[in-house]
């Protein structure tokens, strides 16, 4: 149960033990301990009365202060409990037990039935409940016990009542609080609380079921702790194995990066091709041009100037001379018959001396022509390789 305790204590917290006295309340979680006076209108244990606002008052105080309440224990002072020293002689705990059923009502002003009364033994460091389901002995057995046993030494103990209705306004404000109520008890005349517990006893089978559910709770968790390092196990080895796989695979890896890089390769290759076949298809074919011309150029007709009238234009610029002007319409004929080009027209013609100290005609009047011709495009995609 040693270990169900501590792991208790790690999933839900250590119990936050709260000391309500007449003006303060005093909050203490394993060695940390604050103390607050309590607003004016709660001193003087009004408190009682206003359960939840107190609750949301204290869970803003918690939440300051950084502490986490799952679990809590409520330390009352004798201002809110009845107290009173009884003698009586040595009993068993099953005597003592049925002596606050029957005896205590004696003792205690409250209403029978309306309250809760613990018997502590003042040299004893544990403390002996009354619980009401349990068998009842003979009272008339019991007094005459007493009576055969007078000269017996008499014990101080410690009756401890306390309210059936302020045990329940206390679980309210722990409902309040979301926390669960475990242990009600009272502060000594050392200033330290009784080892009591003013909560109605709980029934065996709410004792099986909460030890039943902790055990679970435990039992669930190591499962998780399990599973969860069986899991980094495995991971570790399936890690294990991915590299060992990649170490033996790491001779292929010059291949498969050179493989990478010839089809890098092949494809910018292709790329260059298409950007130099668009290229070529954009310049004219100068070869079936030429050979046009000179096959239909007539005789006394002769060229001195053929230029590209603007770059990737198509567009040719034939300019020549003539002896006359019938041998320039009859070339513009035969051009125009030719399907190297699509376009044949006389831009200018004139008349000019031949100027030239080879010839013997020079200073003889000529017909010069500028001719304009335009590439075929059929027949420039056919002369293209």
């Amino acid at each position: 149960m040693d270990i169900i305790k501590i792991m208790r204590d790690r999933l839900f917290g250590k119990p936050v033990v709260l000391t309500v006295t007449e003006t303060c309340i005093r909050i203490c979680q394993g060695r940390k301990a604050v103390e607050y006076e309590l607003p004016k209108t709660w001193q003087g244990y009004k408190y009682l009365n206003h359960a939840e606002e107190m609750a949301n008052w204290l869970r803003a105080i918690l939440k300051e202060e950084k502490i986490r309440i799952r679990r809590c224990r409520i330390v009352l002072d004798s201002g809110q409990v009845y107290l009173q020293t009884v003698k009586l002689p040595f009993m068993t705990v099953q005597e003592q037990n049925n002596w606050v059923r029957w005896e205590g009502s004696r003792y205690v002003p409250f209403e029978p039935g309306n309250y809760l009364a613990v018997l502590l033994r003042l040299s004893d460091p544990g403390f002996l409940r009354a619980y009401p389901e349990e068998n009842a002995v003979d009272t008339a057995e019991l007094s005459a016990r007493w009576q055969e046993t007078e000269e017996t030494v008499l014990q101080d103990f410690l009756l401890v009542a306390v309210p059936l209705e302020m045990i329940e306004v206390l679980r309210q404000f722990a409902g309040f609080l979301n926390a669960k109520l475990e242990t009600v008890t009272v502060i000594g005349q050392k200033q330290e609380a009784l080892p009591i517990n003013l909560l109605p006893a709980a029934s065996r089978k709410d004792v099986l079921l909460g030890r039943g559910y902790q055990i679970a709770a435990v039992s669930c968790l190591f499962i998780s702790l399990f599973l969860a390092v069986q899991g980094v196990i495995r991971w570790q080895h399936a890690k294990s194995d991915w590299e060992e796989a990649d170490r033996q695979l790491m001779p292929f890896h010059s291949v498969k990066a050179a493989y990478e890089d010839s089809r890098k390769t092949d494809y910018r290759i292709r790329q260059y091709q298409k950007t130099l076949l668009r290229i070529n298809m954009k310049e004219p074919v100068w070869a079936s041009a030429l050979q046009t011309i000179g096959e239909t150029l007539p005789e006394g007709c002769w060229l001195e100037e053929l230029r590209q009238k603007q770059p990737h234009s198509g567009k040719l610029e034939i300019k020549g001379c003539a002896l006359d002007l019938v041998r320039i319409s009859e070339f513009l004929e035969r051009l125009k018959r030719e399907e190297a080009f699509s376009v044949i027209r006389l831009v200018e013609s004139g008349t000019r001396p031949i100027e030239s100290k080879d010839r013997e005609d020079n200073g003889k009047t000529v017909i010069s022509f500028l001719l304009l011709a335009e590439f075929a495009p059929a027949q420039a995609e056919e002369e293209r390789p």
